[in-house]
């Protein structure tokens, strides 16, 4: 794991998903704040006192789920606890966890954990952080969550946890253990949380994206004016025509008779209104997230107060899920909005240049050559399927009808995924076809906005303008150039900009 000064430090109340995604990744160690372990102890404590007492107490005492009013004797509670872990573990064919995912997971159960409602040994919690700064990750399968709880992937997790040497040598898992480690969304908040700090970088490449659309499209600049925000009273609206504004400070299109239409199509006149909705979205649902990260989901938790064992239903998974339903819609409607704009700046009608941006009308040249109005459409349709909400799917009547309801949040947070890596590519594809355009029109850099710039000086070289059919094409490098990081840095620093969009 690579090591910097700086660190994250959980306290349990207080992880964002930004510090999250950058820890999973191997960026940032991780330690335990010390004051927690008080708390951390007390709650052991008291479950050693339920064990001592032999008192009625879900998953420490009884079984679980459809078999918990089955008394597990407090002498073979460890043992139980051992062959509870394995037998949740079920393999499952299919895709695996990224070992960020993992990471991410092994995060938030320590950051749950050290709110100390959970009657964990501070022994674990030791081994957990130990486990999350290693570079050895698991392989977990990515699936087998209903919402109500991540069991199976966070069963394979604790049960590889649980037969590391350490854990051995300490004694793990003792009884209650096991259940914390599986009983909760670690799986489904972690891939969640990455998810989320990759959505707002793709809101700003989306934003440049439009930006450099209407550069090329000769757009008219009055929808993003100031006067037309002052209308409304929306917020996100009124920041994301801002980056736009931004991004095209400088420009010659700011000039009178340079907009080539009195009134552009509604996709270039609409970006501002939604892309600010989904700003607007965007912000709450990180709100949410990282409300869900610092929350302990555990069941039972131990109060210290009564010093007993509560069983709830803090693992539903409805305003997860809600939350990512919502922002998949908003990606979906600005997804769509681009794959607009893309066919119209291939339209002649709209444009005034040749056919599919060809030097010159013709059967050969151009971005419809090379089928790149097709690739978006077909990601656009992708898009729009996964963007469905997941809420309301139906689960059945698992474990005997004892958990009839779930919320389906890791089949919401992989949509949400398969959305934003669908995004990247759709924002790429109108960012290449943007350039494509500018350069057709014989526009110079200094023509240009500030924050498109070096999006055309990055770009250019790699599109086979005028070279079309020679070879293909293979859009990969020029989607990675802006998802890597350093080009939509530059063109948001050139526009005096910055990724978070600050709607506070």
């Amino acid at each position: 794991m690579t090591r910097h000064t700086a660190s994250l430090v959980i306290t349990g109340h207080d992880l964002d998903f930004r510090d999250m995604a950058k820890a999973a990744a191997g960026k940032l160690p991780v330690s335990l704040a010390p004051q927690a372990f008080a708390a951390i102890a007390a709650s052991r404590g008291i479950v050693e006192t339920i064990l001592k007492e032999n008192r009625p107490a879900y998953g420490i005492t009884t079984g679980v789920g459809s078999q918990k009013d089955f008394a597990v004797d407090p002498a073979s509670a460890a043992a139980y606890n051992a062959r509870l872990v394995a037998a949740h573990a079920t393999r499952v064919p299919g895709p695996t966890l990224p070992p960020e995912a993992v990471r991410g997971a092994m995060i938030f159960l320590a950051n749950q954990f050290a709110n100390g409602l959970s009657g964990v040994s501070p022994e674990l919690v030791e081994l957990l952080v130990a486990a999350i700064n290693g570079d050895k990750m698991p392989e977990i399968d990515g699936s087998g969550s209903v919402g109500a709880s991540d069991l199976v992937p966070n069963a394979q997790l604790a049960h590889w946890l649980l037969n590391r040497p350490e854990a051995k040598k300490l004694g793990l898992p003792r009884p209650k253990e096991t259940l914390s480690l599986i009983n909760n969304n670690a799986i489904s908040l972690a891939q969640g949380a990455m998810a989320l700090a990759s959505a707002e970088r793709l809101l700003a490449a989306f934003d440049l994206a439009a930006a450099a659309a209407l550069e090329g499209f000769r757009g008219n600049l009055g929808s993003i004016s100031e006067a037309a925000n002052r209308a409304h009273k929306r917020e996100g609206q009124r920041r994301a025509a801002q980056r736009l504004r931004h991004f095209l400070s400088d420009s010659r299109l700011w000039n009178k008779g340079e907009p080539r239409l009195l009134q552009d199509p509604l996709s270039f006149r609409c970006v501002s209104q939604v892309h600010g909705a989904a700003a607007e979205v965007f912000a709450e649902t990180a709100k949410v997230w990282n409300s869900e990260l610092n929350s302990v989901n555990d069941n039972p938790i131990i109060d210290r107060e009564t010093a007993d064992a509560v069983s709830n239903g803090n693992m539903d998974t409805t305003r997860l899920t809600l939350a990512a339903d919502h922002l998949r819609q908003a990606l979906g409607k600005m997804c769509d909005l681009a794959g607009e704009r893309v066919h119209k700046q291939q339209w002649p009608a709209f444009t005034g240049l040749p056919t599919g941006l060809a030097e010159e009308g013709g059967a050969v040249g151009g971005v419809q050559f090379l089928n790149l109005g097709h690739i978006t459409a077909s990601l656009v349709t992708s898009v729009k399927i996964w963007a469905r909400p997941s809420l309301l799917n139906s689960v059945g009547q698992v474990a005997d009808g004892v958990e009839d309801t779930a919320s389906h949040a890791l089949h919401a947070v992989h949509d949400l995924m398969r959305v934003i890596d669908a995004g990247w590519k759709i924002a790429g594809l109108e960012l290449m076809i943007a350039v494509w355009a500018m350069k057709r029109r014989r526009l110079g850099t200094a023509d240009l906005g500030r924050g498109i710039r070096p999006a055309v000086e990055s770009l250019s070289d790699m599109l086979p303008i005028g070279r079309e059919g020679d070879a293909i094409f293979d859009i990969a490098p020029l989607i990675a150039e802006l998802q890597s990081g350093a080009l939509l840095d530059r063109a948001l620093t050139e526009s005096r900009e910055k990724v978070d969009l600050s709607l506070d």
